[in-house]
């Protein structure tokens, strides 16, 4: 039986602070990150600049808690 994959929300990060949500087409702040965390979403940070992810800079381990 296949695992259901968790939903992603993929952020672009500008100028290393702004946060923009693909999705919606809005800024976000790094709380309501910390939401859809907890709502069972992936969330995924690129830094827009580089391409890298930059997820765990913006949202280290145990962020959620």
């Amino acid at each position: 039986m296949a695992r259901k994959r968790r939903p992603r929300r993929l952020i672009n990060r500008y100028g290393q602070t702004r946060l923009y949500d693909v999705t919606t087409g809005a800024y976000v702040c790094v709380e309501q990150l910390k939401m859809w965390r907890s709502e069972g979403f992936d969330v995924i940070v690129r830094e827009v600049e580089s391409g890298r992810y930059v997820t765990e800079a913006v949202m280290p381990s145990g962020f959620d808690a």
